[in-house]
Protein backbone atom coordinates (compact mmCIF):
# COMPACT_ATOMS: atom_id res chain seq x y z
CA UNK A 1 0.00 0.00 0.00
CA UNK A 2 2.92 2.42 0.57
CA UNK A 3 4.98 2.07 -2.58
CA UNK A 4 1.47 2.48 -4.34
CA UNK A 5 0.85 5.73 -2.29
CA UNK A 6 4.15 6.79 -2.97
CA UNK A 7 4.06 6.44 -6.73
CA UNK A 8 0.84 8.45 -6.52
CA UNK A 9 2.07 11.27 -4.60
CA UNK A 10 5.24 11.07 -7.12
CA UNK A 11 3.03 12.04 -10.23
CA UNK A 12 1.44 14.63 -8.33
CA UNK A 13 3.88 16.32 -7.43
CA UNK A 14 7.31 16.45 -8.58
CA UNK A 15 23.74 -7.67 19.30
CA UNK A 16 25.24 -6.19 21.85
CA UNK A 17 23.63 -5.83 25.64
CA UNK A 18 22.98 -2.43 26.43
CA UNK A 19 22.19 0.65 27.68
CA UNK A 20 19.04 1.10 29.57
CA UNK A 21 18.36 4.85 29.60
CA UNK A 22 18.64 8.28 27.51
CA UNK A 23 21.85 9.80 27.87
CA UNK A 24 20.92 13.43 28.36
CA UNK A 25 23.78 15.40 26.77
CA UNK A 26 23.13 17.71 23.16
CA UNK A 27 26.45 18.25 22.01
CA UNK A 28 24.70 20.86 19.64
CA UNK A 29 23.45 21.56 15.93
CA UNK A 30 25.90 23.71 14.55
CA UNK A 31 26.68 22.68 10.77
CA UNK A 32 23.45 20.95 10.93
CA UNK A 33 22.70 19.43 7.44
CA UNK A 34 19.67 19.95 5.07
CA UNK A 35 18.97 18.09 2.14
CA UNK A 36 17.00 20.24 -0.28
CA UNK A 37 14.00 17.97 -1.93
CA UNK A 38 10.32 18.58 -2.56
CA UNK A 39 7.84 18.12 0.15
CA UNK A 40 4.22 16.37 -0.17
CA UNK A 41 1.85 18.42 -0.77
CA UNK A 42 -0.59 19.27 2.38
CA UNK A 43 -3.18 17.81 0.64
CA UNK A 44 -1.24 14.38 0.22
CA UNK A 45 -2.81 11.41 2.43
CA UNK A 46 -0.90 10.23 5.72
CA UNK A 47 -0.13 7.12 3.25
CA UNK A 48 1.64 9.28 0.73
CA UNK A 49 3.26 11.08 3.33
CA UNK A 50 4.68 7.83 5.00
CA UNK A 51 5.65 6.84 1.79
CA UNK A 52 7.69 9.63 1.03
CA UNK A 53 9.50 9.34 4.57
CA UNK A 54 10.64 5.88 3.41
CA UNK A 55 11.61 7.01 0.25
CA UNK A 56 13.54 10.08 1.14
CA UNK A 57 14.96 8.63 4.20
CA UNK A 58 18.45 7.23 2.20
CA UNK A 59 19.39 10.44 1.59
CA UNK A 60 18.26 12.36 4.08
CA UNK A 61 19.41 10.20 7.04
CA UNK A 62 21.70 7.77 5.50
CA UNK A 63 22.09 4.36 7.64
CA UNK A 64 19.14 5.03 9.24
CA UNK A 65 16.37 2.50 10.48
CA UNK A 66 12.56 3.49 10.55
CA UNK A 67 9.15 2.85 12.06
CA UNK A 68 6.19 5.10 11.98
CA UNK A 69 2.88 3.95 12.95
CA UNK A 70 -0.08 6.58 12.78
CA UNK A 71 -3.55 6.46 13.78
CA UNK A 72 -6.37 9.35 13.83
CA UNK A 73 -7.91 9.07 16.88
CA UNK A 74 -11.90 10.50 15.70
CA UNK A 75 -11.75 7.72 12.66
CA UNK A 76 -9.22 4.69 13.71
CA UNK A 77 -7.65 4.74 11.07
CA UNK A 78 -3.92 3.34 11.51
CA UNK A 79 -1.30 3.40 8.76
CA UNK A 80 2.46 2.09 9.28
CA UNK A 81 5.60 1.32 8.23
CA UNK A 82 7.49 -1.52 9.45
CA UNK A 83 5.29 -1.26 12.49
CA UNK A 84 6.09 -4.86 13.70
CA UNK A 85 9.48 -3.75 14.36
CA UNK A 86 11.39 -4.30 17.33
CA UNK A 87 13.35 -1.32 18.46
CA UNK A 88 15.00 -0.21 21.57
CA UNK A 89 12.66 1.30 23.44
CA UNK A 90 14.70 3.87 25.69
CA UNK A 91 13.49 5.87 27.64
CA UNK A 92 9.65 6.38 25.66
CA UNK A 93 9.12 3.44 27.80
CA UNK A 94 8.61 5.39 30.47
CA UNK A 95 5.44 6.40 29.34
CA UNK A 96 3.53 2.60 29.89
CA UNK A 97 5.57 2.12 32.81
CA UNK A 98 4.00 5.01 34.93
CA UNK A 99 0.66 4.06 32.89
CA UNK A 100 1.41 0.05 34.74
CA UNK A 101 2.17 1.89 38.56
CA UNK A 102 -1.07 4.07 37.51
CA UNK A 103 -3.13 0.97 37.43
CA UNK A 104 -1.80 -0.84 39.85
CA UNK A 105 -1.20 2.09 42.93
CA UNK A 106 -3.05 5.02 42.00
CA UNK A 107 -2.10 8.63 41.22
CA UNK A 108 -0.85 9.38 44.82
CA UNK A 109 2.21 6.81 45.03
CA UNK A 110 2.99 7.35 41.64
CA UNK A 111 2.60 11.75 41.46
CA UNK A 112 6.21 12.20 43.42
CA UNK A 113 7.91 10.58 40.00
CA UNK A 114 5.86 11.86 37.82
CA UNK A 115 7.23 15.35 36.95
CA UNK A 116 10.73 13.92 36.61
CA UNK A 117 10.28 11.27 34.78
CA UNK A 118 8.45 13.44 31.70
CA UNK A 119 9.86 16.99 32.39
CA UNK A 120 13.47 15.76 32.61
CA UNK A 121 13.35 11.46 31.63
CA UNK A 122 14.76 10.67 35.07
CA UNK A 123 16.26 7.64 35.16
CA UNK A 124 16.46 6.48 39.17
CA UNK A 125 12.62 8.17 39.18
CA UNK A 126 11.83 5.97 36.64
CA UNK A 127 13.27 3.33 38.62
CA UNK A 128 11.24 4.30 41.44
CA UNK A 129 8.23 3.79 39.11
CA UNK A 130 9.13 0.30 38.60
CA UNK A 131 9.41 -0.73 41.87
CA UNK A 132 5.82 0.31 43.25
CA UNK A 133 4.79 -2.96 40.81
CA UNK A 134 7.62 -5.02 40.39
CA UNK A 135 9.29 -5.18 36.50
CA UNK A 136 7.33 -8.81 35.65
CA UNK A 137 3.71 -6.82 36.73
CA UNK A 138 5.15 -4.22 34.37
CA UNK A 139 5.08 -6.38 31.49
CA UNK A 140 2.22 -8.46 32.21
CA UNK A 141 -0.20 -5.11 32.54
CA UNK A 142 1.43 -4.33 29.02
CA UNK A 143 0.87 -7.38 27.47
CA UNK A 144 -3.08 -8.22 28.71
CA UNK A 145 -4.04 -4.76 29.70
CA UNK A 146 -2.58 -2.21 26.75
CA UNK A 147 -2.21 -4.85 23.78
CA UNK A 148 1.45 -4.13 23.74
CA UNK A 149 2.10 -7.94 22.60
CA UNK A 150 5.30 -7.58 20.95
CA UNK A 151 7.17 -4.96 23.72
CA UNK A 152 8.60 -5.79 27.08
CA UNK A 153 10.78 -4.41 29.92
CA UNK A 154 13.78 -6.65 30.24
CA UNK A 155 15.94 -4.44 32.95
CA UNK A 156 16.14 -1.72 33.96
CA UNK A 157 19.68 -0.87 36.41
CA UNK A 158 19.49 2.58 37.75
CA UNK A 159 20.47 2.51 41.57
CA UNK A 160 19.63 -0.89 41.46
CA UNK A 161 19.29 -3.72 39.10
CA UNK A 162 15.93 -5.15 38.25
CA UNK A 163 15.26 -7.59 35.87
CA UNK A 164 12.12 -8.71 34.51
CA UNK A 165 12.16 -12.60 34.47
CA UNK A 166 8.62 -12.64 32.62
CA UNK A 167 10.71 -10.84 29.66
CA UNK A 168 10.81 -13.07 26.35
CA UNK A 169 14.46 -11.29 25.82
CA UNK A 170 13.45 -10.43 21.70
CA UNK A 171 16.52 -8.10 21.43
CA UNK A 172 18.72 -9.42 24.58
CA UNK A 173 19.56 -7.19 27.59
CA UNK A 174 17.66 -4.26 25.86
CA UNK A 175 14.40 -3.19 26.78
CA UNK A 176 12.06 -3.12 23.90
CA UNK A 177 9.18 -1.51 21.60
CA UNK A 178 7.27 -1.56 18.01
CA UNK A 179 5.53 1.57 16.76
CA UNK A 180 2.30 -0.45 16.58
CA UNK A 181 2.24 -1.48 20.14
CA UNK A 182 2.81 2.71 20.83
CA UNK A 183 0.35 3.64 19.06
CA UNK A 184 -2.03 0.76 20.29
CA UNK A 185 -1.08 2.09 24.02
CA UNK A 186 -1.89 5.88 23.27
CA UNK A 187 -5.37 4.73 21.44
CA UNK A 188 -6.41 3.10 24.63
CA UNK A 189 -5.33 5.77 27.30
CA UNK A 190 -7.28 8.24 25.04
CA UNK A 191 -9.91 6.80 24.16
CA UNK A 192 -10.62 6.00 28.12
CA UNK A 193 -10.38 2.23 27.13
CA UNK A 194 -7.36 1.79 30.10
CA UNK A 195 -6.82 3.89 32.85
CA UNK A 196 -10.58 4.87 33.92
CA UNK A 197 -11.78 7.43 36.43
CA UNK A 198 -9.26 10.10 35.34
CA UNK A 199 -5.99 8.25 36.02
CA UNK A 200 -5.57 8.25 31.72
CA UNK A 201 -6.33 12.58 31.67
CA UNK A 202 -3.76 12.59 34.87
CA UNK A 203 -1.47 10.11 32.80
CA UNK A 204 -1.62 12.51 29.60
CA UNK A 205 -1.35 16.04 31.05
CA UNK A 206 2.06 14.72 32.85
CA UNK A 207 3.22 13.50 29.11
CA UNK A 208 2.90 17.16 28.52
CA UNK A 209 5.84 18.34 30.65
CA UNK A 210 8.16 16.36 28.42
CA UNK A 211 10.48 18.96 26.10
CA UNK A 212 8.59 21.00 23.19
CA UNK A 213 11.76 20.96 21.51
CA UNK A 214 15.86 20.43 21.78
CA UNK A 215 16.72 17.15 22.64
CA UNK A 216 13.46 15.07 23.52
CA UNK A 217 11.03 17.46 22.00
CA UNK A 218 11.20 16.33 18.93
CA UNK A 219 7.92 15.25 18.04
CA UNK A 220 6.68 18.93 18.80
CA UNK A 221 9.82 20.81 17.24
CA UNK A 222 8.44 21.76 14.42
CA UNK A 223 4.61 22.10 15.07
CA UNK A 224 2.55 25.45 15.79
CA UNK A 225 2.92 26.87 19.18
CA UNK A 226 -1.23 25.97 20.64
CA UNK A 227 0.33 21.98 19.56
CA UNK A 228 3.68 22.24 21.10
CA UNK A 229 1.75 23.23 24.31
CA UNK A 230 -0.69 20.67 24.19
CA UNK A 231 1.29 17.93 22.81
CA UNK A 232 0.94 14.82 25.09
CA UNK A 233 4.38 12.47 24.33
CA UNK A 234 7.50 10.98 25.61
CA UNK A 235 10.92 10.63 23.37
CA UNK A 236 13.89 8.09 23.75
CA UNK A 237 17.54 8.72 22.85
CA UNK A 238 20.25 6.59 22.64
CA UNK A 239 23.02 9.30 20.88
CA UNK A 240 26.65 8.21 19.87
CA UNK A 241 29.15 7.47 23.20
CA UNK A 242 26.18 6.65 25.51
CA UNK A 243 26.44 2.97 24.62
CA UNK A 244 28.35 -0.14 23.37
CA UNK A 245 27.57 0.18 20.28
CA UNK A 246 27.04 3.06 18.22
CA UNK A 247 26.30 1.09 14.84
CA UNK A 248 23.93 -0.76 16.70
CA UNK A 249 21.84 2.23 19.08
CA UNK A 250 21.94 5.63 17.63
CA UNK A 251 18.20 5.78 19.04
CA UNK A 252 16.02 8.52 18.30
CA UNK A 253 12.43 7.46 19.48
CA UNK A 254 9.09 9.78 19.77
CA UNK A 255 5.53 8.62 21.18
CA UNK A 256 2.43 10.48 21.36
CA UNK A 257 -0.92 12.50 20.90
CA UNK A 258 -1.31 15.54 18.55
CA UNK A 259 -4.41 17.42 19.30
CA UNK A 260 -5.23 20.09 16.79
CA UNK A 261 -6.78 23.10 16.78
CA UNK A 262 -9.54 21.71 14.66
CA UNK A 263 -10.92 19.99 17.37
CA UNK A 264 -9.25 16.53 15.77
CA UNK A 265 -6.43 14.37 17.47
CA UNK A 266 -3.79 11.46 16.56
CA UNK A 267 -1.71 9.18 18.13
CA UNK A 268 2.11 8.55 16.26
CA UNK A 269 5.24 6.24 16.84
CA UNK A 270 8.38 7.65 15.37
CA UNK A 271 11.32 5.37 16.20
CA UNK A 272 14.90 5.68 14.26
CA UNK A 273 17.88 4.02 14.84
CA UNK A 274 21.36 3.26 13.05
CA UNK A 275 22.19 6.76 11.53
CA UNK A 276 25.11 7.23 10.65
CA UNK A 277 25.21 11.12 11.70
CA UNK A 278 22.94 10.82 14.63
CA UNK A 279 22.42 14.99 15.10
CA UNK A 280 22.28 16.40 11.81
CA UNK A 281 20.54 13.93 9.88
CA UNK A 282 18.79 11.35 12.31
CA UNK A 283 17.26 13.55 14.59
CA UNK A 284 16.36 16.43 12.08
CA UNK A 285 14.15 13.89 10.10
CA UNK A 286 12.19 12.93 13.31
CA UNK A 287 10.89 16.38 13.41
CA UNK A 288 10.87 16.23 9.87
CA UNK A 289 8.43 13.13 9.89
CA UNK A 290 6.37 14.82 12.61
CA UNK A 291 5.35 17.68 11.16
CA UNK A 292 4.66 16.45 7.86
CA UNK A 293 2.34 14.09 9.70
CA UNK A 294 0.53 17.33 11.20
CA UNK A 295 1.07 19.11 8.07
CA UNK A 296 -1.29 16.70 5.81
CA UNK A 297 -3.89 15.89 8.75
CA UNK A 298 -4.54 19.43 9.05
CA UNK A 299 -4.17 20.44 5.30
CA UNK A 300 -2.01 23.58 6.15
CA UNK A 301 0.01 24.51 3.47
CA UNK A 302 1.82 27.65 5.25
CA UNK A 303 3.37 25.65 7.68
CA UNK A 304 7.24 25.70 6.46
CA UNK A 305 8.49 21.87 7.70
CA UNK A 306 11.99 21.63 6.07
Amino acid sequence: MLRAALALLLVGCATEPASTGDDDSDPGREGEVRVAGVLPPSTASIDEVIAWLDAELPARSPGTELSITFEDLQTGYRVSLHGDAKHVSASSAKAWWVAAALDGVGIAQVAPFATPIFRNSDNSASGSVIDLIGPNAVNTWMWNVAGMNDSALTHWNYDKTRIATNSPLALGDDNYMTSDDAVEFLGRVYRKEILAGGVGDQLLTWMTLSPNSGTGGWLLARLPAAEQQSGMHKAGWLPPGCCSSDAYYNTANEIGIVTTQFGRAYAVSILARRGTDYWNRQVPFVELASCVMYRAFVQDDTLVCD
